[in-house]
């Protein structure tokens, strides 16, 4: 399940967040995913420059990090990830 989010902006500045979530959380996810986010679109951009990076999801052990990269804004969605089997 979802045990967070953040919406910030491309700066990195956080606009909206998850009310359980604390502020510095936030700040951290958004900081961190804002420079992974900008590093990831010039990879994309350098292999091909038709293409361009929308849609990032980062999988950890225990949480998943789904990050939607637009013109204005991040949104990034923190969820709690079990593997199945």
């Amino acid at each position: 399940g979802v045990e967070g989010y953040v919406i910030c902006n491309r700066d990195g500045q956080v606009l909206r967040r998850l009310p359980s979530m604390t502020q510095s959380q936030a700040e951290v996810y958004a900081h961190k995913m804002s420079g992974l986010s900008k590093k990831a679109r010039g990879v994309v951009r350098d292999l091909n420059p038709k293409n361009e990076l929308r849609y990032l999801r980062i999988r950890a052990k225990r949480h998943e990090v789904l990050v939607a990269y637009d013109e204005e804004f991040l949104v990034i969605v923190i969820q709690r990830w079990t593997q199945s089997g």
